[in-house]
């Protein structure tokens, strides 16, 4: 099979694969809240205190900070609701979860003689899902572009002959061949054509390479119903030592890994008299990924009340997988009253090329007062640099593109947590401020997250049981595609976790 093919300067970059944009790598480079119950119940502020695992992974210095062994694991609830304004019109989703977030052990050593310069080393190893990727969305309403111009777009500037069924080859045969030979962009004009969403001007010169649409004009009535799965997960490896009494440092070996799926499902009808009066369009996106970030980090104790942290965290070196099946249906007019329902599914997997993301590092800088036995007070402050965001190999036209969008695009973001804990005998009660800024220049795509937490915590022997609350709020856009159909939909998000700590002293 040989076919020849014309293609614009659009489609050369759109031809490399499926949802390498900068949003796939923010959505890839981007925490979630997480950890175990007392890290949360204080909005994460941990980056001076140290003495719990979680707070390992964000300085590495504080797992010197325990008086003794210690172990841990955590249950976590998710709740996510999902609003939806598309042109008017408001839709809810909800999603629930449960997973086993944290589990982790520390191992501290004391040295017996005295004067000694290290009083104290440290080494720990645990593991917290940064990232919980579970999510439903629905978007509906009406509007006046249609999913033919996403078709369009790709298709235009390739010659009719290649979307065109030779003898004895079928749609799976030729859509395969195409990403094989062509790309993902030359497949998505072939569904088009295909369905009779989109037609050539000239479908009998096969050197044709201009197309219009089936659909129509005026009003489209259209759903985007997204269904995301998967996790984020951190395993860190970490060695501490402290320094008399005084100085803690610490270092982490982080891997990292991905396990992401991204259902669409897109609908959309018409009674403009058009052909083609309905549509639907399925993607399914599998993302595995796998990566290592390096940490280094200090705790200061000024005084017996004051103490002063600083952590550096590496950019995060990620190799990534996807894949992605398609399927396209279409009824249109038979011209007789009648109607065709024509579905074009080629089930076939698209295995793209693996490539690599690194994801922006952070400093942070904390500060903790200690009232004694009765409590503490604690603020971290941290810093990114989403604008470093790096698709690679940087060679390829289509990641140089996104790097220099990324670098347009994003700006530096700071984080605040601020947390507190007050003790009354074997209980502790917590509560935790945190507020995200937007890793975009334009706050209409991401605006800030706002979070709120609130804790309980028990010790009886050797033994703590943690409870936690904390809610967190972010406004964001949503476009239905990348190309041609590019409307938004204005989405709230809001998400209630509730997570529960087992710890073990020994």
């Amino acid at each position: 099979m040989k076919k020849s093919i014309l293609l614009g300067a659009f489609l050369l970059g759109a031809l490399t694969a499926y949802g390498q944009t900068i949003a796939d790598g923010l959505l890839y480079g981007q925490q979630g809240s997480y950890g175990t119950a007392r890290f949360r119940g204080m909005s994460g502020a941990f980056g001076a205190l140290g003495g719990d695992l979680t707070a390992i992974g964000t300085n590495p210095a504080g797992s010197v900070i325990f008086a003794n062994h210690y172990a841990s694991a955590s249950l976590n609830y998710t709740g996510n609701q999902t609003d939806s304004n598309f042109n008017g019109t408001i839709n809810e989703e909800n999603d629930h979860d449960f997973t086993l977030n944290q589990a982790g052990v520390v191992l501290v050593y004391k040295n017996q003689k005295e004067n000694a310069a290290i009083t104290k080393f440290s080494l720990g190893l645990n593991y917290d899902d940064t990232r919980n990727y579970d999510d439903n969305l629905f978007i509906a309403g009406s509007n006046n572009i249609s999913i033919s111009e996403y078709f369009l777009n790709f298709a235009n500037g390739v010659e009719v002959s290649n979307f065109q069924l030779l003898p004895n080859e079928s749609v799976s045969g030729l859509y395969r061949f195409l990403g094989e030979n062509e790309g993902f962009g030359v497949q998505q004009g072939f569904l088009g054509y295909q369905s009779f969403i989109i037609d050539g001007v000239d479908n009998n010169d096969p050197l044709n390479s201009l197309y219009v649409s089936n659909t129509g004009t005026g009003t489209f009535d259209q759903q985007l119903a997204q269904n995301t799965s998967g996790y984020q997960s951190k395993l860190s490896f970490n060695g501490a030592l402290e320094i008399k009494n005084k100085i803690s440092l610490g270092l982490n070996v982080n891997t990292h890994y991905i396990d992401y799926q991204r259902f669409t499902s897109f609908a959309e009808q018409n009674d403009n008299g058009a052909l083609v009066d309905a549509v639907r369009f399925n993607n399914n996106l599998d993302v595995q990924a796998s990566g290592i970030s390096l940490q280094i980090g200090a705790i200061v104790k000024v005084t017996n009340k004051i103490r002063l942290g600083a952590t550096y965290e590496s950019p995060t070196w990620y190799e990534v997988d996807e894949s992605i099946s398609q399927s396209v249906s279409a009824r249109r007019s038979d011209g007789s009253g009648g109607t065709i329902n024509e579905v074009i599914d080629p089930d076939v997997i698209n295995i793209f090329a693996p490539y690599n993301l690194r994801t922006p590092g952070s400093i942070t800088g904390s500060f903790a007062y200690i009232f004694g036995k009765k409590g503490l007070l604690s603020v971290d402050y941290s810093s990114r640099d989403y604008s470093s965001l790096k698709f690679k190999p940087t060679n390829d036209a289509f990641f140089a593109a996104n790097n220099q969008q990324a670098s347009q695009d994003l700006t530096t973001a700071g984080t605040l947590r601020i947390g507190g804990e007050y003790r009354v005998k074997n209980w502790s009660l917590r509560a935790g401020y945190r507020s995200e800024e937007s890793p975009y220049k334009d706050k209409n795509v991401m605006d800030d997250l706002t979070g709120y937490s609130l804790g309980l915590g028990y010790t009886w022997g050797q033994t703590t049981l943690d409870i936690s609350y904390d809610r967190a709020e972010r406004d964001y856009g949503q476009q239905l595609f990348d190309t041609g159909l590019t409307s938004s939909a204005a989405v709230n998000n809001i998400q209630n976790n509730i997570v529960a700590t087992i710890g073990f002293n020994f």
